[in-house]
């Protein structure tokens, strides 16, 4: 299918089910090569279905964006809430992809907008997010007012992981 099929594609936003899991585990993977970390994704549609519908609480809130016309998945927004110590309750956007033939059609500024809603829903004072450098979604972000904690207040993101964090999991 080529994109000219795609452009005035109507899209619903909705609550993802655990039937989509499928769909977004291929969307996550595509957006890992988007992102140029194909070997990122550790997870499959079944820990998606258990992680975000069969614990209590889910690890995960989701929305999708699915084409009306064929029920398909060509976007989603992975996000879950926090706790900020000074602010209280916070929002954490983990993911936002839309396919690249969708994209520059408001499906991405929509899905924004659903998880902002759901944000202010459950009274959180912010809704926090990490965008690659070179990213031109930066320039959509910051036109509605989002900052770079990197450049305006130094903040550096640190991750643990691997042998690493189960070595400071289990020093004694």
């Amino acid at each position: 299918m080529q994109s000219e099929d795609f452009h005035d594609v109507d899209v619903l936003i909705r609550p993802a089910r655990k039937d989509d899991m499928a769909a977004v585990a291929s969307l996550i993977q595509e957006l890992a090569d988007f992102q140029n970390m194909s070997d990122g994704p550790k997870i499959n549609a079944s820990d998606l279905q258990r992680d975000g519908f069969e614990t209590t609480p889910p690890a995960f809130l989701l929305l999708v964006a699915e084409n009306k016309g064929n029920n398909a998945i060509v976007g989603y927004a992975l996000y879950f809430r926090t706790y900020s110590t000074w602010e209280g309750p916070a929002m954490m956007l983990e993911d936002l992809y839309v396919k690249p033939a969708l994209r520059r059609q408001g499906i991405g500024r929509r899905l924004f907008k659903a998880v902002t809603e759901q944000a202010a829903l459950a009274r959180c004072s912010r809704l926090d997010f990490h965008v690659l450098e070179w990213n031109r979604a930066k320039s959509f972000y910051e036109s509605i007012g989002a900052v770079n904690l990197t450049k305006s207040e130094q903040w550096c993101l640190y991750r643990l992981s691997g042998e690493a964090f189960e070595k400071a999991a289990n020093q004694k």
